[in-house]
């Protein structure tokens, strides 16, 4: 049940915010790993993402959760029409588990508990291309993804990092008034089966954001803030049957984020699951995620 329970925590970790228009009120926001803007030909991008992560079980043990996952991001933009860039990613989890009285809700840093266990590793490592498929439609965007885990095998199994997998995903932005933003995103992705575990998982991530640009200044420092929903779905093959579905969510967050100019920018995100399967086994209410970002990009 671990592994499984922890496989989808991190699946609905807060989220991913992406839009980029042409009109003169567009936005570019970076609010983590999942899907940020493609950069200018010849730019470099590097992104540091951290999310925090605690919930405690729903078992009459009383345990707890504290997860904290670093993402860092590079990136290169690779065409004169500033259409592609291509990097990689780098995933380090931190984890604690164990009795509440022993586990603080963000203590995902330190020894191991006595009547539990922790991993401190780099999880996985990916390669990650973003795409605009047409120049006259800059709101939309394509980006791909493959993750191979590089942890010891008792830290792939523990932190659901112990299959590749290969994710495809869609964003679309559409301004609707001055300064007001709706995002779209789907991001189908598939776990690939292998000698250690002989199950192909497919999961279908939904989500959708209201975004409001509340502040602009002199110098072109802007300071937005959203809101957002989400659905999480993960489906495995019947043997000889078709597909079933091993579980589902529900997730809901807000944050910010400020933009300080044409290279640098900080995030801040919240999010909870209102809503999800019992067989994820997570006491309700007490799930909580907290996301801190910051993305740099150097000029030409």
């Amino acid at each position: 049940m671990m592994k499984n329970l922890l496989l989808l925590v991190a699946l609905s970790l807060p989220t991913l915010v992406f839009a980029q228009t042409t009109s003169d009120d567009s936005l570019g926001l970076a609010i983590a790993p999942g899907l940020t803007p493609v950069i200018a030909n010849n730019q470099t991008e590097i992104g540091l993402f951290n999310t925090f992560v605690t919930y405690r079980t729903d078992d009459a043990n009383e345990y707890r959760a504290a997860q904290l996952t670093n993402f860092l991001q590079f990136q290169r933009g690779m065409s004169r029409q500033n259409r592609l860039s291509a990097g990689v990613d780098l995933a380090f989890s931190n984890l604690r588990f164990g009795p509440a009285s022993e586990v603080a809700p963000f203590a995902a840093l330190g020894a191991t508990p006595e009547f539990g266990f922790a991993t401190h590793t780099l999880s996985a490592v990916g390669l990650r291309v973003r795409y605009v498929p047409f120049l006259d439609h800059y709101e939309f965007t394509v980006q791909s993804s493959l993750y191979f885990p590089v942890s010891t095998q008792d830290n792939r199994v523990i932190l659901g990092e112990d299959r590749t997998r290969f994710s495809v995903q869609g964003n679309y932005a559409t301004l609707f008034a001055a300064g007001w933003y709706v995002v779209g995103q789907v991001s189908p992705q598939v776990r690939i089966s292998n000698k250690d575990r002989k199950q192909t998982s497919w999961e279908l991530p939904l989500n959708a954001y209201l975004i409001r640009r509340i502040l602009t200044t002199e110098y072109g420092q802007r300071l937005y803030v959203f809101v957002n929903a989400g659905y999480f779905s993960s489906f495995e093959k019947r043997y000889k049957g078709g597909l079933r579905q091993v579980n589902w969510l529900y997730s809901a967050g807000a944050g910010a984020q400020w933009v300080f100019g044409p290279q640098w920018s900080l995030s801040l995100g919240w999010q909870g699951l209102p809503v999800f399967d019992e067989t994820i086994g997570v006491e309700k209410g007490t799930y909580g995620a907290l996301s801190v970002g910051a993305r740099y990009i150097g000029l030409r």
